[in-house]
């Protein structure tokens, strides 16, 4: 009760009343001192006077009171002047500081640090500056590293293009030269294609707040398709796939959860060497769908396990040409927007267990009418 009519402590709230109390016990002191300097003694003598000659001179007594009464009302205003001036002072400078960092963040300078000793609003405005900041800051390194990283992903791919049909100029190749050269071509434009189309897919999820093509889906189903599809891949190999995949059904966007189940087993069938194996289940969990996929390839260190999920990002540089590094990241983003997590478990030499968490339903929120 006392929080709530005062406020919390060492709020700006808090501090404002206990000024403004101040003022107010100032300004009753001021005014009986006043009223008792300027009126008392005054009324005091007058009727004195009036007493000894027996006259009644009440207009004076009157202008005396209200010439009393207007110096008091005019004290008073200037002392709640000079004190709401220097209460203002206090509130607004931090604000006028805060304000011209501002201006500062907003012209692109983000290596800014606010200090402040204070614990009121103030304080936890000038913190959240300080992280706004640093994020601001984070976000530009990371855009930068992306600028890069893309710029390199897409010169390897036109730069093999380039070497090899200045190549096929010779006249002096075999048929098969040829043959070759027009598939490495052919293959570094798929790659190059590849990299454009996860970037725009990339780009297109992280500028979602949340999915708005959601309906039920059965994931169970949409597994074994993707097992299906990449049957040329794993039997190439000679992987054995164990699927426990019982009816489950889901809310959430079709295209986009399919394009994680695709993603995530091609990982692990690229990762996995000849007669690997790989395991693929669901559970349910606490009310949610566990899909685990679990396979016995090359695995990862702690370092590669903490940078996996990054743009770019590849494991195994000996599958440089295989991948652009973009699938991961898009299997994050995904999940993040369909209120679900992906955890890893993984060792090196040893393979790795892509564990994803998907709601059957986000809780809705209710709101009780009274």
């Amino acid at each position: 009760m006392f929080e709530r009519i005062l406020g919390k402590k060492k709020s700006l709230q808090r501090n404002l009343i206990i000024e403004f109390s101040i003022v107010f016990i100032v300004l009753i002191f001021l005014s009986i001192s006043v009223f008792y300097i300027s009126v008392n003694k005054a009324i005091e003598k007058k009727l004195v006077d009036i007493d000894e000659v027996e006259q009644i001179d009440r207009l004076e007594i009157v202008n005396i009171v209200r010439r009393s009464v207007g110096i008091t009302v005019i004290t008073s205003a200037l002392y709640i002047i000079i004190i709401m001036r220097y209460s203002a002072r206090k509130i607004l400078g931090p604000i006028r500081q805060i304000n011209e960092a501002t201006k500062k963040i907003a012209t692109g300078d983000f290596d800014i640090e606010l200090e402040s000793d204070r614990e009121d609003e103030i304080g936890q405005l000038t913190e959240n500056f300080n992280t706004m900041a640093k994020d601001l800051n984070k976000i530009e390194v990371l855009q930068k590293d992306f600028i890069n990283n893309m710029s390199h992903e897409l010169k390897t791919p036109i730069s093999s293009i380039k070497g090899f049909a200045q190549l096929l100029e010779s006249e002096n190749l075999t048929d098969e030269e040829k043959k070759e050269y027009i598939g490495i071509i052919v293959e570094e434009s798929d790659r190059l294609l590849n990299i454009s189309s996860n970037i725009l897919k990339l780009s297109k999820l992280q500028n979602k707040d949340k999915l708005t093509n959601k309906k039920e889906v059965e994931i169970s189903e949409q597994i074994r398709k993707v097992i299906n599809i990449l049957e040329s891949k794993w039997t190439e190999k000679n992987i054995i796939i164990s699927a426990n995949l019982p009816k489950t059904i889901i809310n959430g966007d079709e295209e986009l959860l399919y394009q994680v189940w695709m993603n995530l087993i091609d990982n692990s069938i690229k990762f996995t060497g000849k007669d690997g194996k790989i395991d693929i289940s669901i559970k349910k969990i606490n009310n949610k769908a566990q899909i685990s996929i679990k396979d016995n390839g090359i695995g990862m260190t702690e370092d590669e396990k903490k940078k996996i999920f990054e743009r770019f990002y590849q494991v195994d540089e000996s599958h440089y040409s295989e991948g652009s590094g973009l699938g991961l990241s898009i299997v994050k983003r995904i999940i993040n927007l369909s209120d679900g997590e992906i955890k890893i478990e993984t060792e090196k030499g040893k393979g790795s267990n892509f564990i994803v968490e998907l709601p059957y339903e986000k809780n809705r929120n209710r709101i009780k009418i009274k």
